[in-house]
């Protein structure tokens, strides 16, 4: 039977977007007579993960109207503390006291993390989610975090046959019975919350923060779990920017934006690259597998030679398009006098009104509000249809049609495309 995985990167208040092109590609996938067995997440595509893994032995239907019931309901209280209140100053001398090590005082963050852990504890079916793994309905379900003494992403994966987890090398797996504290620890954005020390299971007991800023599309996990095919979900198109010439020099929003661009988003853009120039280039067909440079070089290291991984994959149109979806909404709700019984929304509006429309992005991460969640859960529906009027047959692995990769036709190519991964590999450790 073939094994289909979802892949939920990090993205803040983004997540509802994942929900909303779920919502049309989960029925269509069951319509079609398959179904999602593998959930892989990071940040808040864990919680993704985690909630449909919750509600996995539903019809699809129930499925994705309980997540959109959910997202809709979820208030920026359920999440984020209030920014400013009588403690801001004192979170922020903490903040400054962590930053410079100074003793008996340790803040971490600048937000509070209770508020989204009560949340997890009210409205996440752990034990559910362990019975559709025990009987079946679910392979595994896979979350990422960052380990933060070795600065490397680990895999907490919930399965049947713990036995069976891969040598994932530099990101090792280890089984586990997920929990609030799994899922937080792949959430813990760094400085906005604080790390989250995971106790179970003893052997990987430790502090964690957010698993997007080393793996943020869980791509490598789905396919090393077994995934035959893998549905992702990303925030931004593939196509590079245009490089643009004449701007003025950048605010602080505008370089934050992009770093967060380049840790979060172009991190997808590469992992969805790179698994279809496998496709493309080093697997020869179904039945003879990797071409031989790249075959006896994975052999070399005990790996199981590349296979083709069909893919569906649901992004925005435009680069930056729910950036400024969130700042058109906020400015719509919260703009002008509108602000003023919000303090919290009206300082975060003013800091992140760059000069160009990069404070969009920052304020997509942040802004838990029910009118930006219903649109991110329109744009994700209206993207996911543009998806399958592209491709009637729900899947793809042809580099060419979404990626411009022409295919590879003679043995010297595919041998100079194989030496080109061997150095990469190496580079990578």
């Amino acid at each position: 039977m073939k094994r289909i995985a979802l892949v939920l990167p990090g993205g803040g208040a983004r997540g509802a977007y994942e929900v909303g092109a779920l919502s049309v590609l989960l029925p269509e996938l069951e319509r079609r007579g398959e179904e999602v067995t593998l959930l892989c997440g990071t940040s808040v595509g864990a919680i993704n993960a985690a909630l449909l893994a919750s509600l996995a032995h539903l019809p699809v239907a129930a499925q994705v109207e309980l997540a959109i019931e959910r997202w809709r309901g979820l208030t920026r209280g359920d999440v984020i503390s209030p920014l400013v209140s009588p403690r801001l100053p004192v979170n922020l001398a903490r903040l400054a006291g962590d930053a410079l090590s100074l003793p008996g005082i340790r803040r971490g963050s600048v937000l509070d993390p209770r508020p989204l852990r009560r949340y997890l504890a009210r409205h996440m079916d752990w034990q559910a989610l362990h019975r559709n793994v025990d009987d079946g309905l679910l392979d595994a379900v896979c979350v990422v975090a960052t380990q933060l003494t070795t600065g490397r992403p680990v895999g907490f994966v919930e399965t049947r046959e713990p036995a069976r987890l891969p040598d994932g090398g530099e990101l090792p797996y280890v089984p586990v019975r997920l929990e609030d504290e799994h899922v937080r620890a792949s959430a813990a954005i760094p400085l906005v919350f604080p790390a989250v020390r995971v106790h179970s299971p003893a052997a990987a007991e430790g502090w964690y923060s957010d698993g997007a800023t080393r793996l943020n599309s869980p791509i490598k996990p789905a396919v090393e779990l077994g995934a035959d095919s893998v549905i992702v979900i990303g925030f931004e198109p593939l196509a590079a920017p245009p490089v643009a010439a004449g701007n003025p020099p950048p605010h602080l929003v505008d370089v934050l934006a992009n770093m967060l661009d380049g840790l979060l988003v172009d991190q997808v853009a590469d992992d969805m690259q790179r698994l279809v120039a496998i496709n493309s280039f080093f697997v020869e067909d179904h039945r003879v597998g990797t071409v031989p440079a790249a075959r006896a070089y994975r052999a070399a290291r005990g790996r199981r030679p590349y296979r083709r991984i069909a893919y569906a994959m649901v992004t925005p149109r435009r680069r930056r398009e729910l950036g400024q979806l969130a700042m058109k909404t906020f400015t719509h709700r919260y703009g002008g006098l509108k602000a003023a019984r919000h303090p919290d929304l009206l300082l975060l509006g003013r800091l992140l009104r760059g000069r160009s429309d990069a404070g969009g992005d920052l304020l997509s991460f942040l802004f838990f509000d029910r009118a930006y969640v219903d649109a991110l859960i329109a744009a994700g529906r209206r993207d996911a249809r543009r998806w399958l009027r592209r491709h009637p047959a729900f899947w793809c692995s042809d580099g060419a049609h979404d990626f411009d990769l022409a295919p590879v036709d003679s043995a010297r190519e595919q041998e100079a495309a194989s030496l080109d991964e061997y150095r990469s590999l190496r580079r990578g450790g």
